[in-house]
């Protein structure tokens, strides 16, 4: 792990001072309100905060979205998600845009119930906001696809939970959203193999997490539908099928949407979506996650 974390860290570096530039040129949708550093572990810690966005005079209570920012699992905080995050809600759903502890800090097992503690905030504080807690949805790009597929599993699986010693299931989702997800870190991309010192330490083959480096050893047939976003300039786009596939040998319900057209002349990369928010490729298929979400309502 030693060997390739310097590497890493000078890739994240420049992605943060890319996202800086990007941030700084967004544009938010009017008419949303905001919470912000809302503390979900009481510890100080920046990582275990999160922000709640929803439409301005909501007069009546709104499906709930959870999203996970990505960021190869070491990189990023909610704020690298926020006009994303604020598009979503302009789609009349009370979001949640949350922050976790970074690998290179800590393991993946510890990602994992951070994520679950924030889960716990939510269900036992969301209701004093105007939120549907019938209706509740989780997303998250990349890394972030990662984890809300993993979870999708964990909420289903007792035995699972046990395994990352996550005592409480404090939700259930109506359906995932999934944008250019990783689901296959074994696969033979070097890329992500590197990822797998850092998230299972040195001696990674021996954790007892490695299995469930691959969604297929996790997935079960019971979890909520998926929508699943990728597009011809993705990188990882090969995992979006992965996913599908993982999904459709279950029979659990998904739909794929691979974004083929060039926009400005380019091909849309990974995360077009939530890098540009703005752009009216990103408006098309926030709206359609959106509508495929509140298809899933009860």
């Amino acid at each position: 792990m030693d060997i390739f974390m310097p590497a890493l860290k000078l890739v994240w570096a420049r992605t943060k001072l890319v996202d800086a530039k990007r941030m700084k040129k967004e544009k938010y949708p009017n008419g949303i309100k905001e919470f912000r550093d809302i503390p979900y572990i009481e510890d100080g810690s920046r990582y275990h905060l999160l922000d709640i966005y929803f439409p301005e005079n909501a007069g009546v209570s709104l499906p709930v979205m959870i999203d996970v920012h990505g960021g190869g699992w070491m990189y990023g905080t909610k704020e690298i998600n926020k006009c994303y995050c604020h598009h979503l809600a302009k789609q009349g759903f009370i979001v949640v845009n949350m922050n976790y502890r970074l690998a290179g800090k800590v393991l993946f097992k510890d990602q994992i119930k951070d994520i679950f503690a924030a889960f716990k905030w939510i269900s036992e504080n969301l209701e004093s906001f105007p939120a549907d807690m019938n209706n509740v949805f989780l997303t998250g790009d990349s890394a972030g696809g990662h984890f809300v597929s993993l979870c999708a599993a964990l909420t289903k699986s007792e035995a699972l939970r046990n395994e990352f010693d996550i005592p409480y299931n404090p939700l259930q989702f109506n359906a995932i959203g999934a944008t250019s997800p990783v689901v296959d870190l074994i696969s033979p991309n070097l890329i992500l193999n590197v990822n797998l010192r850092m998230l299972l330490g040195s001696n990674h083959k021996m954790s007892p997490f490695y299995k469930y480096m691959k969604f297929d050893e996790v997935a079960v047939s019971d979890m909520p539908p998926f929508y699943i976003l990728t597009s011809s300039g993705d990188f990882v786009r090969s995992q979006s099928y992965k996913l599908k596939k993982v999904l459709d040998d279950l029979g659990v319900p998904n739909k794929l949407k691979d974004w083929q057209l060039k926009y400005n002349g380019k091909r849309l990369p990974h995360c077009f979506a939530v890098l540009d928010a703005n752009s009216r490729p990103a408006d098309v298929v926030i709206k359609e996650m959106a509508d495929y979400f509140k298809q899933h309502m009860k």
